[in-house]
């Protein structure tokens, strides 16, 4: 694994598709797209997750509208709430390094945390940046895990607004 820490983040968009209500939520769509756009003006590699499309859908199309024509971007799927396996997998298949995500996308009190927990489970060291205006779930985007669970976690930042460098 690379040791250089000024490899660039990964951002993984998680489960926006329309079998998730809180996807569809459309402050956190602008939220997320305004993720990809810096991500792409950054060149950054991003992994769309999305879990068992046959049950919930592909991502929404608002979403994969801001990908179309980006060549350093993944769709990958999952058949449970932690993705950290398959994000980590794809991570080094695609050439990126696992010690910086930018997570996105719902359900931030189930997916995405279960995800989150699995990724620092699996590298430790690794940095994650949860942007929560970009994140939703149907508990709403100020659900508990925001104040009682995310602070607790080493190597979990909390980002209001989205902000790439």
């Amino acid at each position: 694994m690379n040791n250089n820490a000024t490899e660039p983040p990964v951002l993984v968009i998680m489960d926006m598709q329309p079998g998730f209500p809180a996807a569809q939520d459309a402050l956190t769509i602008y939220a997320v797209a305004e993720q990809i756009r810096q991500a792409r003006e950054h060149n950054l590699g991003i992994i769309v997750v999305e879990y068992d499309p046959h049950e919930c859908g592909t991502t929404l199309p608002q979403i994969m509208e801001h990908l179309r024509g980006y060549d350093r971007v993944h769709v990958i799927s999952k058949g449970g709430d932690d993705g950290s396996a398959e994000i980590f997998d794809a991570t080094i298949e695609n050439g990126f390094w696992p010690e910086s995500y930018i997570i996105c996308g719902v359900n931030s009190d189930a997916c995405i945390l279960k995800t989150v927990a699995g990724l620092v489970a699996r590298v430790p060291s690794t940095r994650i940046t949860l942007v929560q205006d970009a994140c939703n779930s149907e508990n709403g985007k100020d659900c508990a895990v925001w104040h009682d669970t995310y602070p607790r976690m080493p190597h979990v930042v909390l980002q209001l607004h989205a902000q790439t460098q």
